[in-house]
């Protein structure tokens, strides 16, 4: 018995150990795919102020900028460094001449020669305009106009006494402007001279023949061109008044792009 065991003991100890069986080979047709590799990237953010990285603009720039911005064909109001010499048509005056010039988009300043029936030389007066919103589309703002009328006429009677006549018009304006056209209303406030209805003996000896008086006023405006050359219809009311107007406008000292007399 103690034979066997020590029989069995070497055999075991003479045997080879067991060989390791290789890996199979992948099939044919297969790919493999290595497992992804995650890395990390440290992400560093500037400490800066924002105020460094973008440059602010000077106010040089920005009004540049401002002036050079898409606005409406103004009948009112004109672009910055614009001239604009005008001619007009109608009633009470036979025809005026008026020279104007635009500031900052905002302020338009001018003056006007009117020739009345029978004038030789004419009578000036000024003209003022301030736009409070100028926009593609819509415009708001102010003017300051006078409306010359020819004196009143003499009946023969020597208790008719002639005086000139003359309106104050000073109006709010809207306007809104699409392609060639632009039109809008006026309303604000008339000043003028209106003949007595009854003159008293005080009157003819003081030779008063008329008041003023404030009204209430009112217009509208219609305006055809383009950034160059228009032609704008024109009324107020309660001082008649209606007229033409052919206006043909030059770059002085604009910053917007010249040309425009064919575009919009």
């Amino acid at each position: 018995m103690l034979l066997s065991i020590v029989i069995a003991a070497s055999m075991l100890v003479a045997s080879p150990a067991p060989q390791s069986q290789p890996a199979p080979a992948p099939a044919l047709g297969t790919v493999s795919v290595a497992p992804p590799q995650t890395t990390l990237q440290r992400l560093e953010v500037p400490q800066t102020p924002a105020s460094e990285t973008t440059p602010r603009r000077s106010p040089r720039e920005a009004l540049r900028r401002y002036l050079t911005r898409p606005v409406a064909r103004s009948v009112r109001y004109l672009d910055h460094g614009v001239i604009e010499v005008g001619v007009a048509l109608g009633l009470p005056e036979i025809y005026r001449l008026e020279l104007q010039v635009g500031l900052l988009d905002h302020v338009t300043l001018g003056a006007t020669a009117h020739w009345l029936p029978g004038q030789v030389r004419p009578n000036w007066s000024p003209k003022a305009a301030v736009a409070f919103y100028r926009g593609r589309l819509l415009e708001v703002g102010a003017f300051y106009q006078q409306v010359l009328y020819p004196p009143t006429r003499d009946d023969g009677d020597p208790k008719t006494i002639e005086f000139p006549r003359r309106a104050h018009y000073l109006m709010a304006s809207v306007s809104l402007s699409q392609a060639w056209f632009t039109g809008g209303f006026d309303i604000g406030w008339a000043r003028g001279r209106e003949a007595l209805a009854l003159l008293t003996p005080d009157d003819l000896e003081a030779g008063k023949a008329f008041v003023v008086r404030d009204r209430l006023g009112g217009g509208l405006h219609l305006r055809f061109g383009t950034r160059r050359v228009g032609v704008t219809m024109q009324g107020w009311y309660p001082y008649l008044a209606a007229e033409l107007v052919l206006d043909v406008r030059f770059g002085a000292f604009e910053m917007r792009r010249r040309g425009g007399w064919r575009e919009l």
